[in-house]
């Protein structure tokens, strides 16, 4: 009787901390979860974002690594973790205006088509 008493206690235990760690644990967050929200509203017929989300600016693995589109929307912004709409709207319309690796033609250019930006 005993021994049943403490395989009881034992499962019982057990479940308790996985029901702890479910509930307590980590929850991916990303950096800015702004910008993929204001992209899609200044782009609104945009199908790209459903397909790429965030690689649109971040193609690789990591969201270290930025795309020359990228990069140029981080020009437009003041701070590393911007989170004013309005300068995030700005940055991402001033972005489309410049000038992307290819010759002649401006990151709006790739917007405007749903053709990913190339990536440098």
């Amino acid at each position: 009787m005993r021994k049943m008493t403490t395989v009881k206690a034992a499962l019982l235990f057990g479940l308790a901390i996985a029901g702890l760690t479910l509930i307590c644990g980590e929850k991916q967050v990303e950096a800015r979860p702004n910008f993929k929200k204001i992209w899609a509203e200044t782009y609104p017929n945009s199908k790209m974002l459903i397909s790429k989300k965030c690689g649109i600016c971040h193609p690789g693995k990591t969201k270290k690594e930025k795309s020359a589109y990228g990069e140029a929307v981080g020009k437009g912004l003041d701070k590393r973790k911007e989170t004013d709409k309005d300068k995030i709207v700005k940055a991402i319309k001033a972005a489309a205006k410049m000038p992307s690796p290819v010759e002649g033609k401006t990151f709006g250019d790739f917007i405007e088509k749903d053709e990913m930006p190339p990536a440098k």
